[in-house]
């Protein structure tokens, strides 16, 4: 019997949504048990949401999967664009109608969002059916995070981390990135806004998260955020931040052109616009 037409295909297409809803729904929880400061209970969650990733992964694969890029492509710009001309529009409609206008903002912002989504994929198909090189990268293409044990030889002798050691973190973790983005040599341009928000001790461990929130002909801006967390207790607070100018260079040290930042979230959209702000009015000074 074909699979297709039975009523096996309807229970894996009933199985492989339920499954996409309990992961969404088991990594909100996972945020909330963590606010509450439940680290074990956010552990579980999301353990059990990747679980069910991989259910749903198998059931998609019984059902057909997605062997084709080109009609994957296709079939999502249509979804996106119905979603930001058609669906989002009437609810954030309905949302005004009833009262709910936070609501209906909301529904308007996504409208826009969806647009974006689709114009990306848009260019991507564009780009593979006239078999040119694409453009642009992501901003998780490039991000990083690196951990790292602070150690008696990182610290004054109250046990306390130095600050040049957590800077020489950012400068690794931030270099890494503009390279990874730009995959070209890189040079240091700007050091802006370095702030240290606790003190990090001896026999702590470091995260550093790294990211290209912006990006002009030649210039890559890279976001730096890092916690300090208690191994022993497993607590975790912000340490620092920062943001870096990184300019690409060829061997002989002139600039070269970096690729385009491809902008797929609010939060993205928000800093970069913020790092171009930032860059035009370094261009007036």
């Amino acid at each position: 019997m074909e699979l297709k037409n039975s009523r096996t295909a309807e229970v894996l297409k009933q199985a492989f949504a339920r499954e996409l809803d309990a992961r969404a729904r088991y990594l909100f929880y996972a945020d909330t048990a963590r606010q509450h400061g439940l680290r074990q209970v956010a552990d579980i969650f999301e353990a059990t949401a990747d679980n069910e990733a991989e259910h749903a992964g198998h059931e998609f694969i019984y059902l057909g999967g997605a062997p084709d890029t080109i009609a994957n492509l296709e079939q999502s710009i249509i979804r996106e664009f119905e979603e930001a001309n058609k669906l989002y529009p009437q609810a954030a409609d309905i949302a005004r109608e009833e009262g709910f206008a936070e609501i209906a903002e909301f529904f308007s912002r996504m409208a826009g969002v969806e647009e974006k989504h689709g114009k990306n994929m848009q260019a991507l198909l564009d780009s593979i059916k006239k078999d040119e090189k694409i453009k642009g990268k992501t901003v998780g293409h490039s991000s990083v995070q690196m951990a790292q044990m602070m150690m008696p030889s990182h610290a004054n002798p109250i046990g306390v981390v130095h600050g040049g050691e957590l800077m020489k973190l950012m400068d690794d973790a931030a270099a890494v990135v503009a390279l990874r983005h730009s995959q070209n040599l890189v040079a240091t341009a700007e050091v802006e806004d370095i702030r240290f928000k606790s003190p990090v001790h001896v026999g702590e461990l470091v995260f550093v998260n790294a990211k290209v929130t912006f990006t002009s002909r030649s210039t890559m801006r890279v976001q730096i955020a890092a916690q300090a967390e208690n191994p022993l207790t497993g607590d975790r607070r912000p340490a620092f931040d920062a943001s870096y100018i990184f300019v690409a260079i060829d061997a002989a040290g002139k600039t070269v052109e970096v690729p385009t930042l491809t902008i797929s979230t609010e939060e993205e959209e928000k800093l970069y616009a913020e790092g171009l702000a930032k860059y035009n009015a370094r261009k007036q000074h």
